[in-house]
C-alpha cells in the first residue's frame, strides 16, 4: 500500500498490479482518515455560524466540481474503474493534505495562543483562516486527484 508516493500508486494502478484486497484496504484506510478529519473537526467546532455556512455550502459546490472532474479525468461515460482509481488515489493524496493541513493548523494556533488572542477581534479572523485554508486544501485534493486520474488513464505515469 502507497501511502504517501501517490506517483507509484498511480503507476501500479496503469499496471493493473493492484488487487481487489488492495482496493479494499484503500477503501478502509481512506475512510479511517476522514472519520478522524471528521472527528477533529467537531472537537475544534467554529463558533461563528457564517463561517460554517460560507464553508458549507462552498465545499459543496467544490464537492460537486471536483467529483465531475475527476470523473472526466478518467475518461467519463467511457472511463474505467473509476471507483477502483478514485478510492485508491484519494489514499496518499488525502494523508498529504491531511498533514498539511495539520502543519497549519497547529502554527496558527500557536501563534494564536503565544500572542494570546483569545477573546480579541483575531477570533473571528482565526475562524475564517482555518475555513480558508480547508476550501483551499479541497481546491489542492480535486486538482491532484484529477491529475493523477488523467495520467492514469492516459497511462502516462
Amino acid at each position: 500500500m502507497y501511502f504517501w508516493n501517490t506517483r507509484a500508486l498511480a503507476h501500479a494502478l496503469v499496471q493493473q498490479t493492484l488487487t481487489k484486497r488492495d482496493y479494499k484496504n484503500y477503501y478502509l484506510a481512506a475512510a479511517v482518515v476522514v472519520s478522524a478529519v471528521y472527528y477533529y473537526g467537531m472537537y475544534s467546532p467554529y463558533m461563528d455560524v457564517r463561517v460554517i455556512g460560507v464553508e458549507a455550502a462552498l465545499t459543496l459546490l467544490m464537492m460537486l466540481w471536483g467529483i465531475q472532474r475527476v470523473y472526466q479525468a478518467n475518461g467519463g461515460d467511457e472511463g474505467s474503474a473509476f471507483l477502483n482509481r478514485v478510492t485508491a488515489l484519494s489514499f496518499p493524496i488525502l494523508i498529504q493534505t491531511t498533514v498539511a493541513g495539520i502543519a497549519f493548523g497547529g502554527i496558527l494556533l500557536g501563534i494564536y495562543q503565544y500572542f494570546n488572542l483569545a477573546n480579541t477581534a483575531f477570533d473571528l479572523f482565526y475562524e475564517w483562516c482555518i475555513s480558508a485554508f480547508t476550501l483551499a486544501l479541497q481546491l489542492l485534493f480535486f486538482t491532484r486527484l484529477s491529475r493523477y486520474m488523467q495520467r492514469v488513464k492516459d497511462a502516462s505515469i
